[in-house]
């Protein structure tokens, strides 16, 4: 169940012609409530527009850069682009799988930094690839743009969700629109988000007995990122349950991965350029945090720090209080959301040091644990002290979801 409990009617007074109507405390909590939510909009849309740019339209949401503009597909070679100094970011590779969905391309596979394991995420640049119709500069368009559909997905489906939650779900409407991990996915166009989006989805659907379309949901999750499917947990049946269900159940988490288990398998042969070495995404538990503490705090005493230094700590504790927070609820409350977020929280504590290297990327990986912790959190007297442990990386959140150029 989730955490925002329903308000009790609300208090009334008795005008003097005898009609009764809210009271004034009301009034001002609803006028506060869309001042919140026209704040987070406007900001979103004001930071995705100002992202456009005559030249390239909203490619620069993708992050093209210098290091790799040699090896762009031909079809972005010679185009106007923005291109960001050294590397750029992940979404570049995922944009040229849209302009070009073909993985076994050999012109693909040159512009790819890491074919076989971009290849994987295939799912949101064929649908770039489709949006587009089939043209490359429309589809690098559309893929750039996908996450802000999910943003704007996710804001519909929250609201309502925290619809009954009053001023309280507001707050946590709030704070998971404007997380790290949910702006950075937007602002960087990767897969986080649409992922994540998916798998809230999946159990909204399930919990809401429809077992089909959750069963789709994670499926589409896991051939937009691989990593989706440690929330194949959701389908664990309650304790207790009769053989049946643990079944039907089993059949049901076994549908949804298959679909990502044959698309890996498939690339094995598709795409002859083999994984490049990804050990140091994950690491023994906790070894990868208290280095990334150590770095942090010299630099804090050498009096040079970056932003990422400063508030590096700041996530490791908001997003360590919500994995110990679902690890421990999980010893009470077996439903679809704790089963679903269980994985990401353990995942939290054995990711490595090329994950910490960008804080951010952290924020991003657990982002399914930080919208199930939101959604999970009663609104009780504790509320506001959680919400702003967990939302301390906010403002650079917010700084960063600008454009730079």
């Amino acid at each position: 169940m989730i955490g925002v409990q329903r308000d009790e009617p609300a208090q009334t007074s008795v005008a003097g012609d005898g009609q009764r109507c809210p009271k004034p405390s009301d009034q001002r909590q609803r006028v506060i409530q869309w001042v919140i939510r026209l704040l987070v909009i406007g900001y979103f849309l004001a930071g995705v527009g100002a992202h456009w740019r005559p030249l390239d339209g909203f490619a620069s949401l993708v992050r093209f850069g210098d290091d790799f503009a040699e090896r762009r597909i031909p079809e972005l070679q010679g185009r106007e682009v923005t291109t960001y100094p050294r590397a750029g970011y992940d979404g570049q590779f995922y944009a040229q799988l849209a302009a070009r969905p073909v993985v076994g391309d050999p012109e693909v596979q040159h512009a790819l930094d890491n074919p076989r394991y971009r290849s994987r995420r295939i799912l949101l640049p064929v649908l770039a690839f489709l949006g587009g119709a089939g043209e490359a500069w429309a589809a690098v368009q559309v893929y750039a743009l996908l996450n802000v559909a999910a943003w704007l997905v996710l804001a519909w489906y929250l609201h309502r969700r925290f619809a009954a939650g009053g001023l309280p779900g507001t707050l946590l409407w709030a704070a998971a629109l404007c997380s790290l991990g949910t702006l950075e996915s937007v602002h960087l166009a990767l897969t986080d988000l649409p992922a994540t989006l998916l798998i809230v989805l999946a159990v909204a659907a399930l919990e809401a007995g429809r077992g089909r379309i959750a069963v789709c949901a994670l499926a589409a999750a896991g051939l937009v990122r691989e990593t989706s499917v440690l929330a194949v947990s959701l389908f664990s049946p309650r304790k207790g349950a009769p053989r049946a269900v643990w079944a039907a159940r089993l059949a049901a988490g076994f549908c949804a991965v298959a679909p990502v288990v044959v698309w890996v398998a498939l690339l094995v042969f598709l795409v002859p350029v083999g994984d490049q070495a990804l050990t140091g995404n994950f690491d023994w538990p906790g070894a990868a945090i208290l280095r990334h503490l150590r770095t942090c705090g010299l630099a804090i005493a050498e009096g040079e720090p970056h932003l990422r230094h400063i508030f590096g700590p700041l996530a490791m504790l908001g997003l360590g209080y919500q994995s110990i927070y679902l690890l421990r609820r999980a010893t009470t409350d077996d439903s679809p959301w704790v089963r679903m977020t269980l994985p990401f929280a353990v995942l939290f504590w054995f990711l490595g040091d090329w994950v910490w290297a960008g804080y951010w990327a952290v924020a991003r990986a657990c982002l399914p644990m930080s919208v199930g912790f939101l959604l999970l959190v009663p609104t009780d007297r504790n509320l506001a002290w959680r919400i702003v442990l967990t939302s301390l990386c906010m403002p650079h959140a917010l700084y960063r979801f600008w454009p730079e150029f």
